[in-house]
C-alpha cells in the first residue's frame, strides 16, 4: 500500500515518471483501483507519456468496474460531451 501512496504522491507533486513506475504495476497487476485510476489520469492529461485518451478511457474502465466513483464520472464527462463544429 505504500507505493500507491507514494505513486499518488508523485503524481501530484509532478513527478510522472516516478507515478507511472510506482503506479503501473499496481493498476496492471494488482488491479488496485486508485492506481488504475492514476493511470487514467496520465494518459488523459499526457503527463510523461503520450497524450491518449483511448488509453486513459480503458484504465478508467477497469478502475470503474472494482467501484471507483471517479472513475466513473470521468467517463460519463466523456460520452457526454458534446462538440460542435461550424
Amino acid at each position: 500500500m505504500d507505493e500507491l501512496y507514494e505513486g499518488i504522491a508523485a503524481y501530484d507533486g509532478g513527478d510522472y515518471k516516478k507515478a507511472y513506475e510506482l503506479l503501473y504495476p499496481l493498476a496492471a497487476y494488482k488491479r488496485d483501483p486508485e492506481a488504475q485510476f492514476h493511470m487514467g489520469m496520465i494518459y488523459f492529461y499526457g503527463e510523461g507519456v503520450e497524450k491518449d485518451i483511448d488509453k486513459a478511457m480503458e484504465w478508467w474502465k477497469k478502475a470503474m468496474r472494482h467501484g471507483h466513483v471517479d472513475a466513473a464520472y470521468r467517463l460519463s464527462e466523456i460520452a457526454t460531451s458534446t462538440k460542435t463544429t461550424f
